[in-house]
């Protein structure tokens, strides 16, 4: 696998992070961090969950694996494969849609506990709900044909779709401003289909068209029956991640007037690093070791050199954003309606969070090797001890400390998640464990000491410059990495070239 996917990858995660950035600086400009603001996120992040849940973690880490091995065994089938599971997720998210829409104020009540005691924002959010949830079966429809398309190498397109999302919302916050709520549900049902129809139209240039022969169906039943096996297993275990999230949105439904706005932006900032580099590494590691899945050695080397690489953005953004988080929200948010008050809650939201970066990026890497050797039952162990703790903290530090209790909860309840998939791995996988590093001391006191040398001149610049804050902030950033990566270099760490060089994992 070449790493230059992931350059083509990263680029257009950040031109996706990138216009989700202004959508979210117009959110905040437009409709602040209050009631109704709450109500519009609910309805946007509810489908979105599932998404994580049905799209990104299961669909993607089953259906790749087995669609590789597949294909290398009977192509026609392997084409098959594709529109049979195309056509049962299409029929499953349209019930479960249907079923969301006619028991809507029931999925409100269950979910946004709060929201019963405000009438308005119960009203908006059962307004916008039947709207947006339909963009559970465009995305997870897209997820399906994305991970083919991932699979023959085509990273472009699947790694674009959120920016037509973005730019779709953009255009009716700017047109509509602080009355865009019912445009920004439908912007999301327009972007969908739009999303889907481009989706096919790559597979038709790659020769992956629609054709499907019942006549098949006999010898595919097996396979389907083996898919929907695993698929259980990662559901279950996706299901319960997102479940902390769903318990983090009841919990903050409950805390009070803009609890929900206040995680969503500290979620958005906290993401981009997150996006950028687990998940593009994540996405083209997967292939990589379900296509190698023999070679013990190759797979050792390609985690650890993963590893590293992650590390390289997420102990420096850690330290950047723990330094800098009340400044990073200031800039991106305070102006508007969202104001001073919710600007010092979201950033220590974020602060909280940064602390757990490091731990989010292990994670996703570990469930990969997980899934590549189609183990998906070990993730939903990992998961269930990291469900209960964050349910068990939630209910013990909301009423106290409010909203931040439920960030401590999740930056706890996720570095326990990592040290279970890390005890899995050493117990099933010993030999491939012995060969892989999750913590090479050597090389991440390296990556630590070119972060503090970055802390030393994000500090320099603030106290001995007179610009305002947005410039401040600019040269903060901009000389903070060159410092970084030039330390690096002197340091001779030399992973910090995959993210320009043309190499295999070898």
């Amino acid at each position: 696998m070449k790493i230059n996917n992931f350059s083509k990858i990263t680029s257009n995660i950040l031109g996706s992070r990138l216009t989700g950035f202004i959508r979210d600086v117009l959110l905040a400009n437009f409709l602040g961090a209050n009631l109704l603001s709450d109500a519009f996120l609910f309805a946007y992040r509810l489908p979105n969950l599932f998404r994580r849940i049905f799209a990104e973690g299961a669909v993607n880490s089953v259906f790749i694996p087995m669609y590789v091995n597949l294909e290398k065994e009977n192509k026609k089938l392997s084409n098959d494969f594709i529109w049979f599971i195309f056509i049962i997720f299409f029929i499953f998210t349209g019930l479960l849609t249907i079923l969301v829409v006619l028991f809507n104020d029931n999925v409100i009540s269950i979910l946004a506990p709060g929201f019963v005691d405000n009438k308005s924002q119960f009203n908006l959010a059962s307004i916008l709900l039947p709207i947006t949830f339909p963009f559970l079966i465009f995305v997870t429809l897209s997820a399906i044909l994305s991970s083919v398309l991932n699979t023959k190498g085509s990273f472009f397109l699947p790694s674009f779709l959120s920016v037509i999302l973005n730019i779709f919302m953009i255009v009716s916050l700017l047109i509509y401003k602080s009355d865009s709520y019912i445009p920004l549900a439908w912007s999301m049902i327009v972007a969908g289909l739009i999303q889907l129809t481009l989706l096919f139209i790559n597979l038709s240039f790659l020769k992956i068209i629609w054709k499907l022969s019942l006549n098949s169906f006999s010898q595919i039943l097996p396979k389907l029956v083996i898919f929907f096996k695993r698929f259980f297993y990662s559901v279950v275990g996706s299901g319960i991640v997102q479940l902390n999230i769903f318990i983090s949105m009841i919990f903050a439904s409950l805390v009070g007037q803009g609890s929900i706005s206040h995680i969503y932006y500290a979620d958005r900032i906290i993401d981009l690093p997150f996006a950028l580099i687990a998940v593009a590494m994540s996405i083209t590691l997967l292939p990589y070791l379900s296509k190698n899945i023999l070679d013990e050695n190759k797979n050792a080397e390609a985690f650890n050199q993963t590893i590293i690489f992650c590390y390289i953005f997420a102990l420096p953004s850690s330290f950047a954003i723990f330094f800098l988080g009340s400044d990073i929200v200031q800039v991106l948010f305070g102006r508007g309606e969202f104001l001073e008050s919710d600007v010092l809650i979201t950033s220590k939201i974020l602060i909280i969070y940064s602390l757990s970066l490091p731990a989010y990026m292990i994670a996703r890497i570990c469930s990969q090797v997980f899934f590549s050797y189609e183990r998906v039952d070990l993730p939903v162990k990992a998961s269930i001890p990291t469900f209960v703790s964050n349910f068990l903290m939630c209910f013990f530090f909301y009423k106290s400390l409010g909203v931040v209790g439920l960030a401590i909860a999740g930056a706890i309840s996720i570095w326990l998640n990592v040290l279970f998939q890390i005890f899995f791995l050493r117990r099933f996988f010993y030999s491939f464990y012995e060969k892989i590093k999750i913590i090479n001391i050597y090389k991440i006191l390296k990556i630590i000491f070119s972060s503090f040398a970055m802390i030393t001149v994000l500090i320099m610049i603030e106290n001995t410059t007179s610009l305002n804050i947005y410039l401040t902030l600019f040269f903060q950033i901009l000389f903070g990495i060159l410092v970084f990566f030039i330390t690096l270099k002197i340091l001779k760490l030399n992973e910090y070239k995959l993210i320009y060089k043309s190499k295999k994992f070898n």
